[in-house]
């Protein structure tokens, strides 16, 4: 499932919290200890954040939201052409509004990198520092190098400030792979401390980009499966019934299903049926009509044609959905 629809759903589920059943008695009280309205609001704006549409300002909403945090080692940053540059574990956190590093959790941050001052967030090659799983966080002046603890990590962390600075509109098209080192970029061998990027991005998606959907297809599609798939949604539908007027034993023909809301579900499975019935009926009595007037001997229906013959015993063997 696509970021975006796991959201909506969460979203929707949030808004209009269901009567909640558990399998077991004690993961009641659970659910108790959490179902507050401010837990709702922060996973809604949490969601929202980082859901894959990237129509909204990360910092349209005001109050700071925190993404992540965690320690990670990061190289020194400066402008010095010479000389080494340690490397420190410092404490990293991300918000929607900027991304900062201090000594410790807690401490006071040593530095502050805006949201809107993210230029791209891309992998570094190993052979700049001889070390792994390490990123860099592009600025306007200057890049910022770290290393994560693992390439789970990395990837968590490169995705995440992706996603939220990714409306930037000074965003990068091209970026250095790897990092300068002693008067130049190993990636490019360019002299120049400002050369523009050798490397196309990876992160994002263009502005102008075209999607080649066609939605009469894909609509065709989805109502195709949910026909082919009617006998399991009437029987899911069955098992909602079941399940919201007996809250005895499971039973063993309804076991497959696993079904959180059976009131909300039975709504929709019933909603759906009944709209795909009413578009079979369409369809059916669309080619009723088209068959009335089709003449049989004609120039597109010669005699002998055994595709218009094919489709009268097709006419007279398609069955109806009955509600």
């Amino acid at each position: 499932m696509d970021t975006v629809d796991m959201g909506a759903a969460w979203g929707q589920l949030l808004e209009t919290p269901p009567r909640a059943s558990f399998k077991e008695s004690y993961m009641a009280a659970f659910y108790e200890f959490f179902n507050e309205q401010k837990y709702a609001d922060a996973v809604k704006n949490f969601l929202d954040l980082i859901s894959s549409s990237g129509r909204r300002d990360p910092k349209s909403v005001q109050q700071p939201i925190l993404l992540k945090e965690g320690f990670m080692i990061k190289r020194a940053q400066g402008r010095k052409r010479f000389g080494m540059k340690n490397f420190k574990k410092r404490w990293f956190r991300l918000t929607n509004h900027e991304f900062t590093y201090q000594k410790n959790k807690g401490d006071p941050p040593l530095c502050s990198i805006p949201i809107e001052n993210i230029l791209a967030v891309e992998t570094l090659e190993e052979e700049s520092f001889k070390m792994k799983n390490m990123f860099q966080v592009i600025q306007p002046e200057r890049a910022l190098y770290i290393q994560a603890n693992n390439c789970v990590e990395a990837k968590a962390w490169i995705d995440v400030l992706t996603k939220v600075s990714q409306r930037n509109q000074k965003r990068l098209t091209v970026y250095h792979p790897s990092a300068y080192l002693n008067g130049h970029w190993l990636c490019c061998r360019a002299s120049s401390d400002t050369a523009t990027g050798c490397t196309p991005c990876t992160g994002g998606l263009p502005a102008n980009i075209q999607l080649d959907i066609d939605g009469d297809r894909e609509t065709e599609r989805i109502s195709s499966l949910f026909s082919l798939y009617m006998s399991r949604l009437e029987k899911m539908q069955e098992a909602c019934g079941s399940r919201s007027v007996y809250a005895g034993p499971e039973q063993e023909e309804y076991s497959t299903f696993i079904i959180d809301d059976p009131q909300e579900t039975y709504k929709t499975l019933r909603q759906v049926i009944a709209g795909v019935g009413a578009l079979e009926q369409e369809h059916a009595q669309y080619k009723r009509d088209k068959f009335k007037k089709t003449k049989y001997g004609s120039q597109e229906h010669p005699i002998g044609d055994k595709s218009f013959q094919s489709y009268i015993r097709q006419q007279s063997e398609i069955p109806t959905h009955t509600m």
